[in-house]
Protein backbone atom coordinates (compact mmCIF):
# COMPACT_ATOMS: atom_id res chain seq x y z
CA UNK A 1 0.00 0.00 0.00
CA UNK A 2 1.47 3.48 -0.96
CA UNK A 3 1.76 6.48 1.32
CA UNK A 4 -1.59 8.08 -0.49
CA UNK A 5 -3.70 5.28 -0.12
CA UNK A 6 -2.43 4.52 3.29
CA UNK A 7 -3.87 8.72 4.04
CA UNK A 8 -6.75 7.82 2.25
CA UNK A 9 -7.70 5.04 4.74
CA UNK A 10 -6.50 7.05 7.69
CA UNK A 11 -8.88 9.60 6.29
CA UNK A 12 -11.71 7.46 5.96
CA UNK A 13 -11.88 5.75 8.53
CA UNK A 14 -11.52 8.59 10.78
CA UNK A 15 -14.81 10.01 8.70
CA UNK A 16 -16.70 7.32 9.15
CA UNK A 17 -16.18 7.57 13.03
CA UNK A 18 -17.08 11.21 12.94
CA UNK A 19 -20.74 9.69 11.56
CA UNK A 20 -21.37 7.84 14.54
CA UNK A 21 -24.00 8.94 17.25
CA UNK A 22 -24.77 7.86 20.70
CA UNK A 23 -28.06 7.20 21.55
CA UNK A 24 -28.93 6.53 25.30
CA UNK A 25 -31.70 4.13 26.69
CA UNK A 26 -34.04 7.58 27.14
CA UNK A 27 -33.40 8.90 23.28
CA UNK A 28 -34.70 8.40 19.54
CA UNK A 29 -32.92 9.29 16.79
CA UNK A 30 -35.55 10.42 13.42
CA UNK A 31 -32.84 9.75 10.85
CA UNK A 32 -33.59 10.10 6.89
CA UNK A 33 -30.98 8.77 4.85
CA UNK A 34 -31.64 9.61 0.40
CA UNK A 35 -34.57 12.06 0.52
CA UNK A 36 -36.28 9.04 2.02
CA UNK A 37 -38.85 9.31 5.29
CA UNK A 38 -37.10 9.57 8.53
CA UNK A 39 -37.52 6.34 10.89
CA UNK A 40 -36.87 5.77 14.34
CA UNK A 41 -33.93 4.23 15.73
CA UNK A 42 -33.78 2.75 19.02
CA UNK A 43 -30.31 2.07 21.23
CA UNK A 44 -29.72 -1.51 21.05
CA UNK A 45 -30.27 -1.83 17.31
CA UNK A 46 -26.88 -1.90 15.88
CA UNK A 47 -23.68 -1.87 18.22
CA UNK A 48 -24.08 -1.03 22.01
CA UNK A 49 -24.42 -1.95 25.60
CA UNK A 50 -27.74 -1.65 28.57
CA UNK A 51 -26.68 1.99 28.41
CA UNK A 52 -27.20 2.77 25.23
CA UNK A 53 -26.13 2.10 21.70
CA UNK A 54 -24.43 3.87 18.46
CA UNK A 55 -26.32 4.54 14.56
CA UNK A 56 -24.89 5.38 11.80
CA UNK A 57 -25.57 8.67 10.42
CA UNK A 58 -26.38 8.92 6.45
CA UNK A 59 -22.28 9.41 5.54
CA UNK A 60 -23.42 11.65 2.26
CA UNK A 61 -23.94 15.37 4.27
CA UNK A 62 -26.64 16.67 1.87
CA UNK A 63 -28.77 14.24 1.90
CA UNK A 64 -30.91 13.01 4.80
CA UNK A 65 -31.54 14.69 8.36
CA UNK A 66 -30.79 13.55 11.79
CA UNK A 67 -32.61 14.65 14.73
CA UNK A 68 -32.13 13.15 18.70
CA UNK A 69 -35.44 13.54 20.84
CA UNK A 70 -35.24 12.59 24.30
CA UNK A 71 -37.38 11.37 27.81
CA UNK A 72 -37.08 13.13 30.99
CA UNK A 73 -34.81 10.47 32.86
CA UNK A 74 -36.70 10.96 36.08
CA UNK A 75 -40.03 10.76 37.59
CA UNK A 76 -41.34 13.92 39.20
CA UNK A 77 -44.84 13.96 40.99
CA UNK A 78 -46.22 16.78 43.36
CA UNK A 79 -44.58 14.69 46.72
CA UNK A 80 -41.42 14.27 45.53
CA UNK A 81 -38.62 13.29 42.95
CA UNK A 82 -37.37 9.78 42.09
CA UNK A 83 -34.10 8.85 39.72
CA UNK A 84 -36.29 6.25 37.73
CA UNK A 85 -38.43 5.81 34.90
CA UNK A 86 -40.77 3.26 33.23
CA UNK A 87 -39.65 3.39 29.40
CA UNK A 88 -38.01 0.29 27.82
CA UNK A 89 -39.77 1.37 24.09
CA UNK A 90 -37.79 -1.89 21.82
CA UNK A 91 -35.25 -2.52 23.86
CA UNK A 92 -35.68 -5.53 26.89
CA UNK A 93 -33.31 -3.86 29.83
CA UNK A 94 -33.89 -0.33 31.22
CA UNK A 95 -30.49 1.63 31.78
CA UNK A 96 -29.23 1.81 35.21
CA UNK A 97 -31.19 3.74 37.37
CA UNK A 98 -30.32 4.77 41.06
CA UNK A 99 -34.22 4.81 41.97
CA UNK A 100 -33.09 7.69 44.90
CA UNK A 101 -36.18 9.30 46.41
CA UNK A 102 -36.20 12.98 47.67
CA UNK A 103 -39.48 14.87 48.68
CA UNK A 104 -39.41 18.19 48.59
CA UNK A 105 -38.63 19.28 51.79
CA UNK A 106 -35.70 17.36 51.36
CA UNK A 107 -34.14 19.77 48.41
CA UNK A 108 -32.33 22.41 49.76
CA UNK A 109 -30.31 23.30 45.95
CA UNK A 110 -31.10 22.44 42.43
CA UNK A 111 -28.14 23.22 39.79
CA UNK A 112 -26.19 21.39 37.09
CA UNK A 113 -23.18 20.64 36.31
CA UNK A 114 -22.89 20.03 31.91
CA UNK A 115 -25.21 16.99 32.06
CA UNK A 116 -26.00 15.84 35.45
CA UNK A 117 -28.28 17.35 37.70
CA UNK A 118 -27.08 18.08 41.20
CA UNK A 119 -29.79 17.99 44.14
CA UNK A 120 -27.87 19.40 47.59
CA UNK A 121 -24.68 19.41 46.02
CA UNK A 122 -24.90 15.76 44.72
CA UNK A 123 -25.35 14.28 41.09
CA UNK A 124 -29.24 13.01 41.35
CA UNK A 125 -29.21 11.71 38.23
CA UNK A 126 -26.82 12.27 34.22
CA UNK A 127 -29.75 14.19 31.45
CA UNK A 128 -29.61 13.80 27.87
CA UNK A 129 -28.31 17.10 27.31
CA UNK A 130 -27.12 20.58 29.27
CA UNK A 131 -29.89 22.19 28.11
CA UNK A 132 -32.13 18.93 29.69
CA UNK A 133 -30.56 19.31 33.13
CA UNK A 134 -31.11 22.99 32.97
CA UNK A 135 -34.50 22.62 32.39
CA UNK A 136 -35.32 20.45 34.96
CA UNK A 137 -33.25 22.35 37.62
CA UNK A 138 -35.24 25.17 36.89
CA UNK A 139 -38.50 23.30 37.60
CA UNK A 140 -37.21 21.39 40.52
CA UNK A 141 -36.73 24.46 41.74
CA UNK A 142 -39.78 26.30 41.23
CA UNK A 143 -42.27 22.80 42.18
CA UNK A 144 -40.43 22.74 45.32
CA UNK A 145 -40.96 26.38 46.58
CA UNK A 146 -44.82 26.60 45.17
CA UNK A 147 -47.33 25.80 47.78
CA UNK A 148 -48.25 22.25 47.53
CA UNK A 149 -51.51 22.67 45.97
CA UNK A 150 -49.85 24.40 42.76
CA UNK A 151 -46.88 21.57 42.84
CA UNK A 152 -49.27 19.73 40.08
CA UNK A 153 -50.27 22.39 38.03
CA UNK A 154 -46.64 23.30 37.37
CA UNK A 155 -45.22 19.64 36.61
CA UNK A 156 -48.18 19.17 33.89
CA UNK A 157 -47.70 22.64 32.74
CA UNK A 158 -44.01 21.38 32.57
CA UNK A 159 -45.02 18.47 30.20
CA UNK A 160 -47.74 20.38 28.07
CA UNK A 161 -44.99 22.51 27.10
CA UNK A 162 -43.49 19.93 25.01
CA UNK A 163 -45.91 19.51 22.75
CA UNK A 164 -46.51 22.98 20.89
CA UNK A 165 -46.68 21.78 17.09
CA UNK A 166 -46.82 25.40 15.78
CA UNK A 167 -43.77 26.24 17.64
CA UNK A 168 -42.25 23.17 16.59
CA UNK A 169 -43.08 23.41 12.79
CA UNK A 170 -41.60 27.31 13.02
CA UNK A 171 -38.17 25.82 15.06
CA UNK A 172 -37.99 23.16 12.32
CA UNK A 173 -38.40 25.44 9.27
CA UNK A 174 -35.79 27.83 11.40
CA UNK A 175 -33.41 24.99 11.66
CA UNK A 176 -33.30 23.95 8.19
CA UNK A 177 -33.07 27.72 6.59
CA UNK A 178 -29.61 28.42 9.02
CA UNK A 179 -28.31 24.69 7.61
CA UNK A 180 -29.14 24.35 4.47
CA UNK A 181 -26.04 26.43 3.22
CA UNK A 182 -23.88 24.74 5.30
CA UNK A 183 -24.97 21.46 4.81
CA UNK A 184 -23.78 21.95 0.89
CA UNK A 185 -20.49 23.86 1.52
CA UNK A 186 -19.95 20.17 3.77
CA UNK A 187 -21.09 18.21 0.70
CA UNK A 188 -18.36 20.16 -1.45
CA UNK A 189 -15.81 19.73 1.21
CA UNK A 190 -16.56 16.13 0.88
CA UNK A 191 -16.16 15.60 -2.72
CA UNK A 192 -13.19 17.25 -2.62
CA UNK A 193 -11.46 15.25 0.11
CA UNK A 194 -12.62 12.18 -0.73
CA UNK A 195 -13.18 12.33 -4.68
CA UNK A 196 -11.04 15.01 -6.41
CA UNK A 197 -7.94 14.63 -4.14
CA UNK A 198 -7.72 10.73 -4.59
CA UNK A 199 -7.78 11.52 -8.23
CA UNK A 200 -5.01 13.86 -8.30
CA UNK A 201 -3.19 11.49 -6.11
CA UNK A 202 -3.21 8.67 -8.13
CA UNK A 203 -2.50 10.60 -11.05
CA UNK A 204 0.35 12.73 -9.79
CA UNK A 205 1.38 11.74 -6.77
CA UNK A 206 1.20 12.31 -3.46
CA UNK A 207 4.35 14.80 -2.70
CA UNK A 208 3.45 16.77 -5.56
CA UNK A 209 0.00 18.10 -4.02
CA UNK A 210 0.18 17.23 -0.66
CA UNK A 211 0.95 20.94 0.77
CA UNK A 212 -1.89 22.55 -1.73
CA UNK A 213 -4.40 19.93 -0.71
CA UNK A 214 -3.30 20.54 2.96
CA UNK A 215 -3.88 24.24 2.51
CA UNK A 216 -7.46 23.69 0.96
CA UNK A 217 -8.23 21.81 3.90
CA UNK A 218 -7.36 23.65 6.84
CA UNK A 219 -9.21 26.94 4.49
CA UNK A 220 -12.13 24.88 3.86
CA UNK A 221 -12.16 23.55 7.77
CA UNK A 222 -11.77 27.46 8.79
CA UNK A 223 -14.53 28.51 6.76
CA UNK A 224 -16.96 25.63 7.88
CA UNK A 225 -16.27 25.88 11.57
CA UNK A 226 -16.83 30.30 11.21
CA UNK A 227 -20.43 29.39 9.93
CA UNK A 228 -20.39 26.67 12.24
CA UNK A 229 -19.66 29.41 15.01
CA UNK A 230 -22.01 31.34 14.31
CA UNK A 231 -25.27 29.19 13.51
CA UNK A 232 -24.60 27.43 16.62
CA UNK A 233 -24.60 30.78 18.74
CA UNK A 234 -27.95 31.45 17.39
CA UNK A 235 -29.59 27.99 18.07
CA UNK A 236 -27.48 27.02 21.16
CA UNK A 237 -26.81 30.87 22.79
CA UNK A 238 -25.38 29.24 26.02
CA UNK A 239 -23.76 26.38 25.13
CA UNK A 240 -20.32 28.49 24.50
CA UNK A 241 -17.94 25.81 25.64
CA UNK A 242 -19.66 23.08 23.29
CA UNK A 243 -19.57 25.70 20.77
CA UNK A 244 -15.65 26.32 21.07
CA UNK A 245 -14.90 23.02 21.83
CA UNK A 246 -16.13 21.87 18.08
CA UNK A 247 -14.78 24.57 16.18
CA UNK A 248 -11.16 24.07 17.41
CA UNK A 249 -11.99 20.23 16.76
CA UNK A 250 -12.96 21.00 13.31
CA UNK A 251 -9.75 23.61 12.79
CA UNK A 252 -7.22 20.86 13.89
CA UNK A 253 -8.47 17.92 12.34
CA UNK A 254 -10.40 19.16 8.89
CA UNK A 255 -12.08 15.75 7.85
CA UNK A 256 -14.85 16.48 10.92
CA UNK A 257 -15.75 19.16 9.48
CA UNK A 258 -17.65 17.73 7.05
CA UNK A 259 -20.34 16.82 9.62
CA UNK A 260 -20.64 20.17 11.19
CA UNK A 261 -24.57 20.18 9.51
CA UNK A 262 -25.29 16.91 11.71
CA UNK A 263 -23.59 18.53 14.96
CA UNK A 264 -26.54 21.72 14.97
CA UNK A 265 -29.56 19.59 13.74
CA UNK A 266 -28.96 16.54 16.05
CA UNK A 267 -30.28 18.53 19.16
CA UNK A 268 -31.85 21.52 17.85
CA UNK A 269 -35.30 20.00 18.70
CA UNK A 270 -34.93 18.05 21.52
CA UNK A 271 -37.14 20.32 23.89
CA UNK A 272 -40.29 18.67 22.28
CA UNK A 273 -41.72 15.66 23.05
CA UNK A 274 -40.53 12.61 20.94
CA UNK A 275 -44.27 11.88 20.07
CA UNK A 276 -44.18 15.62 18.58
CA UNK A 277 -41.15 15.44 16.74
CA UNK A 278 -42.31 12.23 15.35
CA UNK A 279 -45.39 13.57 14.33
CA UNK A 280 -43.62 16.06 12.22
CA UNK A 281 -40.74 14.20 10.58
CA UNK A 282 -42.08 10.10 10.40
CA UNK A 283 -45.39 11.19 8.21
CA UNK A 284 -47.62 8.24 8.18
CA UNK A 285 -45.05 5.80 10.39
CA UNK A 286 -45.95 8.53 13.34
CA UNK A 287 -49.05 6.77 14.07
CA UNK A 288 -46.54 3.25 15.01
CA UNK A 289 -44.19 5.43 16.63
CA UNK A 290 -47.08 6.80 18.89
CA UNK A 291 -48.34 3.21 19.65
CA UNK A 292 -44.94 2.01 20.65
CA UNK A 293 -44.87 4.92 23.16
CA UNK A 294 -48.54 4.64 24.24
CA UNK A 295 -47.62 1.27 24.55
CA UNK A 296 -44.64 1.33 26.52
CA UNK A 297 -46.44 3.29 29.23
CA UNK A 298 -49.73 1.87 29.36
CA UNK A 299 -48.46 -1.82 29.77
CA UNK A 300 -44.61 -1.17 31.33
CA UNK A 301 -42.11 -4.08 31.65
CA UNK A 302 -41.54 -5.21 35.50
CA UNK A 303 -40.03 -2.74 36.89
CA UNK A 304 -39.38 -3.39 40.81
CA UNK A 305 -39.65 -0.48 43.76
CA UNK A 306 -39.32 -1.26 47.34
CA UNK A 307 -40.07 2.19 48.45
CA UNK A 308 -43.46 3.03 48.03
CA UNK A 309 -42.38 6.49 47.82
CA UNK A 310 -40.80 5.50 44.64
CA UNK A 311 -43.60 3.90 43.68
CA UNK A 312 -45.98 6.53 43.94
CA UNK A 313 -43.95 8.78 42.03
CA UNK A 314 -43.24 6.71 39.52
CA UNK A 315 -46.77 5.48 38.50
CA UNK A 316 -48.35 9.46 39.06
CA UNK A 317 -45.80 10.96 36.06
CA UNK A 318 -46.24 7.80 33.84
CA UNK A 319 -50.11 8.22 34.51
CA UNK A 320 -49.66 11.80 33.62
CA UNK A 321 -47.73 11.49 30.59
CA UNK A 322 -49.68 8.91 29.37
CA UNK A 323 -52.46 11.65 29.35
CA UNK A 324 -50.31 14.26 27.86
CA UNK A 325 -49.53 12.51 24.81
CA UNK A 326 -52.75 10.47 24.23
CA UNK A 327 -54.57 14.45 24.57
CA UNK A 328 -51.95 15.21 22.39
CA UNK A 329 -52.94 12.39 19.83
CA UNK A 330 -56.50 13.29 20.35
CA UNK A 331 -56.01 16.90 19.58
CA UNK A 332 -53.65 15.86 16.17
CA UNK A 333 -55.82 13.14 14.52
CA UNK A 334 -59.14 12.62 16.68
CA UNK A 335 -57.51 9.25 17.65
CA UNK A 336 -58.66 7.67 21.51
CA UNK A 337 -56.64 5.37 23.10
CA UNK A 338 -58.85 2.73 22.45
CA UNK A 339 -58.59 3.06 18.34
CA UNK A 340 -54.90 3.19 18.72
CA UNK A 341 -54.05 -0.06 20.81
CA UNK A 342 -56.81 -2.25 19.49
CA UNK A 343 -56.53 -6.22 20.22
CA UNK A 344 -54.95 -7.85 17.60
CA UNK A 345 -57.36 -10.56 15.02
CA UNK A 346 -58.22 -13.87 16.74
CA UNK A 347 -56.46 -16.28 15.74
CA UNK A 348 -59.40 -18.96 16.32
CA UNK A 349 -57.51 -21.11 18.65
CA UNK A 350 -55.99 -18.52 21.35
CA UNK A 351 -58.33 -17.23 24.75
CA UNK A 352 -55.64 -14.61 25.77
CA UNK A 353 -53.29 -11.69 24.41
CA UNK A 354 -50.58 -9.76 25.35
CA UNK A 355 -51.53 -6.10 24.94
CA UNK A 356 -47.78 -5.29 24.54
CA UNK A 357 -46.52 -7.40 22.07
CA UNK A 358 -50.13 -8.72 20.74
CA UNK A 359 -48.59 -12.36 21.09
CA UNK A 360 -51.76 -14.81 21.31
CA UNK A 361 -51.90 -17.49 24.23
CA UNK A 362 -54.29 -20.76 24.91
CA UNK A 363 -52.82 -21.19 28.00
CA UNK A 364 -53.85 -20.34 31.65
CA UNK A 365 -51.09 -17.81 31.95
CA UNK A 366 -51.61 -14.84 33.36
CA UNK A 367 -48.17 -13.02 32.13
CA UNK A 368 -47.05 -12.99 28.90
CA UNK A 369 -43.69 -15.07 28.67
CA UNK A 370 -41.67 -12.42 26.18
CA UNK A 371 -43.09 -9.27 28.23
CA UNK A 372 -42.12 -9.92 32.11
CA UNK A 373 -44.52 -8.53 34.15
CA UNK A 374 -47.26 -7.41 31.69
CA UNK A 375 -50.83 -9.05 32.58
CA UNK A 376 -52.25 -10.97 29.34
CA UNK A 377 -56.00 -9.90 28.36
CA UNK A 378 -59.01 -11.96 27.87
CA UNK A 379 -60.70 -12.06 24.27
CA UNK A 380 -64.42 -10.45 24.91
CA UNK A 381 -67.13 -12.50 23.56
CA UNK A 382 -67.44 -10.04 20.40
CA UNK A 383 -64.03 -10.05 19.44
CA UNK A 384 -63.90 -13.86 19.19
CA UNK A 385 -67.40 -13.90 17.77
CA UNK A 386 -67.01 -11.71 15.36
CA UNK A 387 -63.54 -13.73 13.87
CA UNK A 388 -65.78 -16.35 13.70
CA UNK A 389 -68.83 -15.07 11.61
CA UNK A 390 -66.55 -13.91 9.00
Amino acid sequence: MTEGQMLFVILSLFYLSECLVWIGRKTVLFSSRWFRRSRPIFSGEFFGSVEGGVALLNPLPPWGNSFLAHWIPISISPTGICDFTIQTFKGTARAFQTSIVLNYEEVSEARTEGKYLLLNGARFTKCCTIEQAKFLAELIKNVSSASTHKREQLIRKSLEVQFPKDEALNRLAHVDNLTIGLRWTCSAFFIFLYMVTPLIVVTYGLTRFIIPVAIVMVVSALFISFNYFRVHKVLYPSLLRERLSNVFKMILCPPSAIRAADLLTLNAMSRFHPLLLASLVLGPDSLLFANAVITDLKHPLHYNLDDQRAQSIVSWYAAYELEACTKFLEEQGSMNLDALLPPPSWDGISSVYCPRCSCQFSTHSVECTDCTGVALVQFSVGQTSGETDE
